[in-house]
């Protein structure tokens, strides 16, 4: 077994569940902020899609890039883009040579052994999963919702 195939499976399953519960924001709120500091669902979406994408590289051997992809439109396209992230990041982690992994590498906001920043995309997705299921509750969605 791969020493990151945990942690892809993580990443799997919630960019599936960030997909999942996007269907139970309505539409027309999808867009919506609970205050003007703060991300709305579709700027969630594309926020953790651009992380995922951009650890691509750096998985791969080279640096992190930062993502160009707009702001997605709809549900479809929100649902789209976090599942292509989340799958190609899925597929990066499943491609590092695990003998690279005592590696340091850059990011943005630091440098980290390449085992340490390689997780970094999963937990990113659990945490924005919360803001996902948080935005629900705020506007009276009281259940949970996981796809399984």
């Amino acid at each position: 077994m791969h020493p990151l195939e945990s942690v892809a499976r993580l990443a799997e399953f919630a960019g599936n569940n960030i997909a999942y519960n996007l269907e139970f924001i309505p539409a027309d709120k999808l867009a919506w902020k609970p205050e003007p500091t703060a991300k709305s669902a579709l700027e969630i979406v594309h926020h953790v899609a651009s992380f995922l994408v951009g650890m691509g590289g750096m998985l791969a051997g080279g640096p992190f890039t930062v993502s160009e992809s707009p702001l997605p439109a709809d549900l479809a396209a929100a649902q789209a883009m976090i599942r292509s992230a989340t799958g190609a990041y899925v597929q990066a982690l499943l491609g590092v040579d695990p003998a690279r992994l005592g590696e340091t590498v850059e990011l943005p906001f630091g440098s980290f052994p390449l085992a340490r920043a390689a997780t970094m995309p999963a937990f990113d997705l659990i945490h924005h999963h919360g803001q996902i299921a948080y935005l629900q509750t705020l506007l009276g969605d009281e259940e949970s919702h996981f796809d399984m």
